[in-house]
């Protein structure tokens, strides 16, 4: 009978990849700007709220175009008043408000992509959590003289290959949004200062 340890840590593992593909198919460059816009705040009757309170952000087909849905249209004004500070221009139809955002610049793409790298950490835990409480059930099978030591072994060792296969696809997978986030010019720059290639 083989052994089951190594292979729930690398279903686990492939569980945690699959997850974090769908996780940074979310992550967009246009996320800078949306940031700039969430964090506005508006005063209504003397008290501040935050944008989210007053308003649905929403990314649209257009990467230079973000919405906001008002939910009352009496803060439509204060909340144009706050856009005018950030420079960006907009559109008033309704209850909609259509903002045109810049290309952002390489500062605010770098803070998309620290908020993907926290993702990928976050998604290299759950490998490393799914390894070591692999090894660990082995040994304690081994102290249990559940099974042999060179099972448990055998299953460490399958558990560092399954970590190293899924880790490298997720660090694959991170260089490859950064690139899309950054673009080629701002990649190139990235790897001379990040990475020190």
């Amino acid at each position: 009978m083989a052994e089951q340890y190594s292979i729930q840590a690398e279903n686990l593992m492939k569980t945690a990849v699959e997850e974090y593909i769908e996780i940074i198919k979310e992550v967009k460059a246009t996320d800078a700007n949306l940031t700039i816009i969430r964090n506005l705040r508006i005063s209504i009757s003397g008290k501040p709220r935050r944008l989210v309170d007053v308003a649905d952000l929403r990314k649209t087909d257009n990467q230079h175009v973000i919405e906001l849905l008002v939910f009352n249209t009496d803060h439509i004004e204060l909340i144009t008043e706050q856009i005018d500070e950030t420079g960006f221009s907009y559109e008033v139809e309704g209850q909609f408000i259509k903002i045109t955002v810049p290309d952002p610049s390489y500062k605010q793409l770098m803070e998309v992509v620290d908020d993907l790298n926290r993702k990928k950490n976050s998604t290299m835990g759950r490998l490393t959590k799914a390894k070591s409480e692999a090894t660990t059930r082995a040994r304690t099978a081994v102290e249990n003289e559940f099974i042999a030591q060179n099972v448990a072994s055998a299953a460490s060792r399958k558990c560092d290959e399954h970590y190293d296969k899924y880790g490298s696809e997720i660090a694959d997978l991170t260089m490859e949004k950064i690139k899309s986030i950054l673009g080629s010019e701002y990649f190139e720059k990235y790897k001379k200062e990040e990475l020190d290639f």
